[in-house]
């Protein structure tokens, strides 16, 4: 008898727990749309709990603030891709040709052109909210961390040194993509822009040209 109530409660709250990561998912997603169609300054609390049909103490069980959801669908982003995205940057860096990195960065920019829609947001959220800026360093420094075989190639005296420059890259990258993609400031077709930006790297990081 006993075994069997411990059973059912297990079992209860085994239900319990995926509802509560169902709903969680489904603010984010909620989230995400919104931040898509608002931008990160406009867009509410109550906006997204409406998007995700739940009310606003159901979104503070799972959320204390819009940054931190924010920081969630951001991450959520990065995930779909970074498991690769990293690790073939990585490879590409260590084989040290500029046709191995410009293959990269053709992946990434096809990543930034997934994500149009929501960039416009994240460059909003990085340039108010402090938190938001916080966090996405943060991300930043753990993802570049994970470059290790990259930097293993270089001499221990200089790692740092890379590790700081692939980082500023990334920045560089960012921003650029953001005003070629989003904004459309750059009037440069895909293949120049794609040329110029492998040039900048093969020249930052001393790579074979």
């Amino acid at each position: 008898m006993g075994d069997k109530v411990s059973n059912e409660s297990t079992e209860l709250l085994s239900v319990r727990e995926e509802q509560r990561l169902m709903t969680r998912q489904r603010i984010i997603t909620a989230a995400r749309r919104t931040f898509e169609e608002r931008g990160y300054g406009q867009a509410s609390i109550g906006d997204i709990a409406k998007a995700a049909k739940v009310n606003r103490a159901t979104f503070y069980l799972h959320f204390t603030n819009k940054a931190e959801v924010f920081t969630e669908v951001y991450r959520t982003v990065r995930e779909e891709q970074s498991a690769q995205y990293w690790s073939l940057l990585g490879q590409a860096l260590a084989e040290g040709k500029a046709a191995s990195v410009r293959g990269w960065l053709d992946k990434a920019l096809a990543w930034w052109e997934d994500q149009a829609a929501l960039l416009p947001a994240i460059h909003e959220a990085m340039a108010s909210d402090l938190e938001v800026a916080t966090r996405w360093k943060d991300q930043l420094d753990q993802l570049a961390g994970e470059l290790g075989g990259y930097l293993a190639t270089i001499p221990e005296e200089r790692r740092e040194q890379q590790r700081l420059r692939v980082e500023l890259l990334m920045v560089q990258l960012d921003q650029l993509c953001f005003r070629a993609i989003v904004q459309k400031v750059f009037a440069i077709e895909r293949e120049a822009l794609l040329d110029v930006v492998t040039g900048l790297w093969v020249d930052a990081l001393g790579l074979e040209d």
